[in-house]
């Protein structure tokens, strides 16, 4: 008979001169059994280590309403047009991230100027903007932020020089969010 068919001993040979030869293994008793975390993240709480809150004008905080926007316009040579508007909240902030420009013919772009206004009133930095700044596609980053319980609206100017009426899309993306003390 040859010895690959006798019965066999699944423990490592220096384990099993332990045990065979009546040790003992000692386990610690004083120690506590290890927390073991959950593989997936829970809910905002204070098992999950310090709260770190990061300035919402800058970054989405936890529990922030997103807004992606688009809005288009007709718009004759000469005339003025709001192509978005957002109402923001009570209680709200809504910061302005990036916004872009489209139009049927882009090449009517170039008749285009833009600007920001809160409740009517045109808003520093942002007025007789020219739209070739950012697309519908690929937004350019803007910073704006406007405060609680105004109408947010992007209104937009087609020069008199334009030869016919032009069909003008605008894009608006940002996050509207609570000012919240840690």
């Amino acid at each position: 008979m040859s010895d690959y068919l006798r019965r066999q001993n699944p423990f490592n040979k220096t384990l099993r001169a332990t045990l065979s030869g009546g040790g003992v293994i000692d386990v610690p008793r004083d120690i506590p059994p290890v927390r073991i975390m959950p593989s997936q993240p829970g809910a905002l709480g204070p098992e999950q280590g310090k709260l770190i809150a990061l300035p919402g004008v800058n970054y989405p905080p936890a529990g922030a309403v997103p807004v992606d926007v688009i809005g288009d316009a007709n718009i004759a040579a000469g005339a003025t047009a709001t192509l978005i508007t957002v109402p923001v909240l009570d209680g709200l902030r809504f910061r302005v991230a990036g916004i872009g420009f489209g139009a049927d013919d882009e090449t009517a772009l170039g008749f285009l100027t833009w600007n920001m206004r809160e409740n009517g009133d045109a808003q520093p930095g942002y007025n007789a903007v020219p739209a070739s700044i950012g697309s519908i596609r690929q937004l350019a980053d803007i910073f704006h932020v406007s405060g609680s319980s105004v109408n947010f609206t992007i209104a937009a100017t087609s020069a008199a020089t334009a030869v016919v009426t032009y069909r003008f899309i605008c894009r608006v993306r940002g996050w509207m969010y609570a000012v919240k003390e840690v």
